[in-house]
């Protein structure tokens, strides 16, 4: 719909009001409109008739007045309704403040404990093994029970180590810190390729900055998490597509994700932890969250962040 100017409204309707009175000026004395008027109205004397352009006068000025009280109340409930979104709005980036702060504790907990099981509980299960290892070769016969147990303690090891390794993973990635978010959603979709061969992932990545901020990277990349876990789970897909963009005007990373499933009807989908938790990390960074979909005709998503976060994103948003 094409916009109009703010400023033509006004002007015009001032004009109109101004020219009128001028026209009715004009018109009256060129045809004695009010003479007429008032010899027409002499002969209903009765009812008083000569009264009436008085009456009409006083209505419109009344008119007037209640025009202008309803003006001066617009007026205040405009002020009002200014200082109420105003402090609405900065409810709104004081609770993103906190959304970020909270995730970021929770990342920094998920990371602590990541370390510990990469670090304590590693290290415990090695020395297991190791001691299991030397019970097995030092037990002699192959069919002995004491051989048998050392086997045994060393296949629970190998399993508990491949737990904790798969816990450690997802806790707190370590090609995330150490290779990138590309590397990182490339390891994980490797992952998904061996353990869906069903499925078709694809996987585009534009070189982004040699340092993306630590809050944009880990958001894209739980958004992607999440997001793959519900094509899985629930899409019923064939192909699934995924990229990272960088724009650098403006500076944003974007993160879209597309598949080819069922979808689903946006209006009655309900706002579960999974799509609410993705939304408010995005904008709680003073990024951008989309979803679009379909039934049959798959879903698609979209998030973007700003390339350097810094402290004051939240309040920029």
């Amino acid at each position: 719909m094409p916009s109009i100017p703010s400023a033509s409204r006004p002007v015009g309707d001032i004009l109109l009001v101004a020219l009128l009175p001028i026209a009715t000026f004009i018109i009256g004395a060129g045809t004695e409109f009010s003479e007429r008027l008032m010899t027409g109205a002499q002969r209903f004397e009765r009812l008083q008739l000569d009264e009436l352009p008085l009456a009409l006068l006083t209505f419109s000025l009344g008119l007037a007045w209640f025009a202008w009280r309803r003006w001066r109340e617009m007026l205040l409930e405009l002020g009002k309704r200014r200082e109420i979104e105003a402090a609405l709005e900065a409810k709104q980036l004081e609770l993103r403040s906190l959304s970020r702060r909270v995730t970021e504790n929770l990342e920094n907990e998920r990371r602590a404990i990541a370390h510990e099981l990469h670090d304590e509980l590693g290290q415990s299960l090695n020395a297991i093994k190791i001691e299991s290892v030397f019970i097995r070769n030092a037990s002699g016969e192959r069919g002995s029970m004491t051989h048998a147990a050392a086997l045994s303690i060393i296949r629970l090891t190998d399993h508990v180590y491949s737990v904790v390794r798969d816990m450690t993973s997802r806790l707190r990635p370590v090609a995330l810190d150490e290779l990138g978010l590309a590397e990182a959603l490339e390891h994980d979709l490797a992952k998904w390729r061996q353990r869906l061969p069903g499925i078709e992932f694809d996987f585009k990545a534009d070189k982004l900055p040699e340092r993306l901020d630590a809050p944009c990277a880990i958001a894209l990349y739980r958004v992607a998490q999440e997001g793959m876990t519900n094509v899985v789970r629930h899409a019923d897909a064939r192909n699934v597509s995924l990229a990272l963009t960088f724009h650098r005007e403006p500076a944003v990373v974007s993160l879209s994700l597309r598949d080819d499933g069922r979808g689903v009807e946006l209006r009655t989908i309900r706002s579960g932890l999974g799509l609410l938790g993705m939304r408010e990390r995005i904008e709680a960074l003073g990024g951008a969250f989309q979803l679009e979909s379909q039934p049959a005709r798959g879903f698609r998503l979209e998030a973007s962040v700003p390339f350097a976060v810094g402290a004051n994103a939240v309040g920029a948003a």
